[in-house]
């Protein structure tokens, strides 16, 4: 199988000559936004009232089913990606198994994948993935080191027990004769020794050990995710992230990225945790007319003319000028082009 790390680049096509898509190369769907745990870098720490505390919840079957419906239905080639995961650890989600069925039957993408934190897996979950097949997993280790881990993740985990579990899978995985799903395991860069001693801890169980690149999520008053992660660091990060900045005007996310909540909202984009971006609802509306709609349009259109500022999530975002995780560069396409 390809490496995680190389798939975005694996028969890639250039966005800017093929824009407007006849549908998104990558859809997310979200099984569960709840989390077992509250990192320091992440919104699910963040106390009170907002629009995701308000909206925690699983994701139905019948909202799932439908948004499947809704791909299956749509003309054209298979969408790229079906990605079973976005703001909270999918296996929160005691269907999450049917849904990975149902998904794989429906023959809708390229490949399927996941991102879990893996400390829910089990004999049962495992035996799950491999059975039907999904093809790629991330896990997200936030340190080898068990008090920084907790620190990190504010839960009583121990970091063996996410070791074991992964242990479980790749068993599991031997088996049943099965490559998939290939386990890429990475930790954000810590700029220290404790990168090595990651990759020591996790190698006998990961298809593919990555160090990832940190990002800021969308600040939230004044909380900002580097900070919180970096503590005394944050600067020398920041300066390492400055560096590598583009000098995009437009973020290229929507124009291939279609992302669907746990309570059928749907966004253009994957990190957009508050919801400023919501273009439509899939329990209102199929997801061809979201993406071919007016809303889907006008965001569009906001983008090529820089103003983002307009939109509460995009106004602060970093994200899509980091190179490591949006190559696409859109800027000077025609708006009429777009109708």
């Amino acid at each position: 199988m390809i490496q995680f790390t190389k798939l975005k680049e694996h028969n890639r096509k250039n966005l800017r000559e093929i824009i407007p898509l006849q549908k998104p190369f990558t859809v997310l769907i979200e099984p569960s936004n709840l989390c077992n745990f509250k990192c320091v870098q992440c919104f699910q720490s963040i106390p009170g009232e907002n629009y995701f505390s308000l909206n925690k919840k699983n994701m139905t079957m019948d909202c799932f089913n439908k948004i499947i419906d809704d791909i299956k239905n749509w003309e054209g080639d298979k969408i790229k990606v079906l990605k079973l995961s976005l703001y909270g650890e999918p296996f929160m989600n005691p269907n999450f198994g049917e849904m990975l069925r149902i998904a794989k039957e429906a023959d809708i993408a390229e490949r399927i994948e996941t991102t879990s934190n893996v400390s829910l897996l089990n004999e049962e979950i495992c035996n799950k993935l491999v059975e039907y097949g999904i093809d790629y997993i991330r896990v997200s280790i936030y340190s080898p080191l068990q008090e920084k881990h907790i620190n990190v993740t504010n839960s009583d985990i121990d970091i063996n027990k996410i070791h074991e579990n992964l242990a479980t899978l790749q068993r599991i995985k031997r088996e049943k004769n099965s490559e998939k799903p290939f386990v890429a395991v990475k930790m954000l860069d810590t700029f220290s020794e404790e990168n090595q001693v990651f990759m020591e801890k996790y190698n006998d169980v990961a298809d593919e050990l990555y160090i990832d690149q940190p990002h800021n999520w969308i600040p939230y008053e004044e909380k900002n995710f580097i900070e919180s992660l970096y503590k005394s660091d944050a600067e020398k990060v920041k300066e390492n992230l400055e560096e590598h900045k583009s000098k995009k005007i437009a973020c290229s996310m929507s124009f291939f990225t279609l992302a669907v909540r746990s309570n059928g909202d749907v966004n253009p984009c994957c990190i957009d945790w508050i919801g400023a971006t919501k273009i439509g609802n899939v329990l209102e509306e199929n997801l061809y007319d979201i993406w071919k709609g007016d809303k889907m349009f006008e965001f569009w259109k906001m983008q090529l003319e820089n103003r983002k500022e307009e939109n509460a999530s995009c106004r602060n975002c970093e994200y899509y000028l980091s190179e490591h995780y949006i190559k696409d560069n859109v800027d000077g396409v025609s708006i009429e082009r777009l109708k």
